[in-house]
């Protein structure tokens, strides 16, 4: 088995953003380098100046490269890319979407080491790339490592990335054997933890029994990724013959059907009637009211 230890660059225009740069390692099961792969390429669009930011790669730098799939690196990875092989990415939804806008379905194995410590490593985040290699130390094995390839690194480019994740992975690694990554990434993970906002570091399942419109409120308005949205999804779930149902909207925010009705019935009608935004299990929860 080889390992591709991978990471890229992008113009960052969201919907129709593309590969600027794409970088990785290639590594036996001894971790030793085998291969490596750094390639600067001609994107279809223009470089946004909040990647420039970034990663500092400016259009003159691009100048007489190929585009993304006629480059050695990418015609290479294509060649790796079957099931005997793994994948090593940070965030890999974000970097498998931009390699198969160019064409490439995943086959190989995959670890996303991102996914990785937010489900073994919960509370210790943040989980960023850049966090990690401080946090614990691997900036100190760099130097070393640079100095072997006799490669250049710039601050913030793919290749600089790709020697920070491999560090990383080998931490992870140290604690968590390849089988159990690989197979935690194989599926949607449900996640114990909030890991941002206002409930950070609670159980989902505390928050989904005692303020479920907030989660439902997650799934209504944020950009989550396939973990947390199969998280909240499956907390919602499991714990709703046990929740505690309040109206999530309205003069009568937080208050559960059972209070309301205490005082004003009628406007609980109301909600039946008119409310919209009403889903099922707070209608359920006002009807039951009603109906006792």
């Amino acid at each position: 088995m080889k390992t591709i230890i991978l990471d890229t660059e992008t113009t960052g225009a969201r919907e129709v953003d593309r590969i600027c740069q794409l970088s990785y390692l290639v590594c036996d099961e001894q971790g030793e380098i085998l291969e490596i792969h750094n390639n600067l390429c001609t994107p279809p669009l223009a470089i946004s100046f909040e990647a420039m930011t970034v990663h500092h790669i400016t259009p003159e730098m691009l100048i007489g490269t190929p585009e993304c799939i006629e480059t050695t690196a990418f015609k290479r990875l294509v060649e790796l890319n079957t099931p005997d092989n793994l994948m090593v990415i940070q965030n890999a939804e974000f970097d498998l979407g931009m390699l198969a806008k160019e064409g490439m379905k995943l086959e190989m194995k995959l670890v996303d080491t991102f996914r990785v410590l937010r489900a073994l490593h919960p509370l210790d985040t943040p989980h960023g790339l850049q966090f990690k290699r401080y946090q614990w130390g691997l900036y100190h094995k760099e130097q070393a490592l640079i100095d072997k390839l006799g490669i250049e690194i710039k601050a913030h480019d793919a290749l600089g990335d790709v020697i920070v994740l491999k560090h990383l992975y080998e931490k992870l690694c140290e604690d968590h054997s390849i089988e159990t990554m690989i197979e935690l990434c194989s599926q949607p993970i449900i996640l114990e933890y909030i890991p941002f906002g206002k409930h950070k570091g609670k159980r989902f399942e505390e928050v989904a029994l005692e303020a479920r419109n907030d989660l439902r409120y997650m799934l209504e308005h944020f950009d989550l990724d396939g973990d947390l949205r199969a998280t909240l999804l499956h907390h919602l779930e499991t714990t709703k013959a046990n929740a505690i149902i309040t109206i999530g909207f309205g003069k009568y925010r937080g208050k559960t059907p059972a209070e309301v009705a205490q005082t004003d019935p009628a406007y609980l009608t109301w909600l039946l009637n008119n409310a919209e935004q009403l889903d099922d299990e707070t209608r359920e929860a006002i009807n039951n009211v009603l109906n006792a």
